[in-house]
């Protein structure tokens, strides 16, 4: 699984069919562990604003069932998470949504791509996630650089 336990800051676009400028995506996710699977939770900034919280556990046929919330949009889903790039699909009670999206690996950190279908519309996102380093400060830290 290419999501791992963390703080990651992400930043990216998404765009609207039609469109030719994507709009600004900023994502603020910690991910948690537990027994039974992992929990992101964060929230979402730049053009769009709102909540997120998602559930990803193992099922019992080697793939991962998702709940999710993304501001006031619930979906559900499915994930293969074992190998790259990780990809999954969610939908809506209604079947009116649906997302499909793929985790990869990429040089500073995991990208994220996806599509959003809704009303006949399509939107497509691309994200870079960075795991947030934590700044560890000590009275025994010298700095070389003037001030």
């Amino acid at each position: 699984m290419i999501l791992r336990k963390g703080h990651f800051l992400g930043k990216g676009s998404l765009l609207v069919e039609g469109a030719s400028i994507g709009q600004e995506v900023e994502v603020d996710v910690v991910v948690t562990e537990d027994h039974d699977g992992m929990t992101l939770t964060g929230s979402l900034g730049g053009d769009f604003d709102g909540e997120l919280s998602i559930r990803v556990a193992p099922d019992d046929v080697g793939t991962y069932v998702i709940d999710a919330r993304v501001s006031a949009v619930a979906l559900d889903g499915v994930a293969k998470l074992e190998s790259e790039p990780n990809v999954g699909l969610l939908w809506n009670e209604g079947h009116t949504q649906s997302v499909s999206f793929a985790f990869f690996s990429i040089s500073g950190g995991i990208g994220c791509r996806g599509f959003l279908q809704e009303q006949g519309k399509t939107r497509t996102w691309e994200i870079l996630f960075k795991l947030k380093q934590e700044v560890v400060g000590g009275s025994n830290v010298v700095t070389l650089r003037r001030r």
